[in-house]
């Protein structure tokens, strides 16, 4: 356990340096989501793995600066998870089979549940976002 938050500690530190970085950011963004969506409905939230694909929108749609009303540390805490989902050699290596991937689990978890109102207030803002995106409006007629 003690290498555990050792290694999501430097996490951390990785996470913050990251995040003023916008193409390293969106690299990371891209491998976390590439190793979750594999047949994972990316709007179906009650899931693990939805869960994370929305934490996953949430940092991007920060990065984009479409949605701001995200706090520095809930970014750390996302950014921290999806490097330490991303690290194959972190406190349980993903090279084992099973319980590699145990570690990124618990992990995870514990990021969603220490951020659940910040995604929470996000899932609301992107429905509402997509409700107006799917307000399409007339086009004004031209002059006869």
């Amino acid at each position: 356990m003690k290498s555990l938050n050792k290694t999501l500690g430097n996490a951390k530190s990785k996470a913050a340096a990251l995040l003023g970085d916008r193409d390293k950011t969106v690299r990371l963004l891209d491998a976390s989501r590439h190793l979750l969506s594999r047949g994972v409905d990316p709007l179906d939230t009650k899931g693990l793995s939805g869960r994370v694909l929305a934490l996953i929108r949430m940092v991007r749609c920060w990065v984009n600066r479409e949605y701001k009303e995200v706090p520095w540390q809930t970014l750390v805490l996302v950014t921290a998870g999806l490097i330490y989902l991303v690290t194959p050699l972190d406190g349980i290596p993903d090279l084992l089979p099973l319980i590699g991937f145990s570690d990124d689990i618990a992990v995870l978890s514990a990021v969603i549940v220490s951020v659940s109102r910040d995604l929470e207030k996000f899932l609301e803002w992107e429905k509402s976002s997509m409700a107006q995106a799917d307000v399409v409006e007339p086009e004004p007629e031209e002059p006869a």
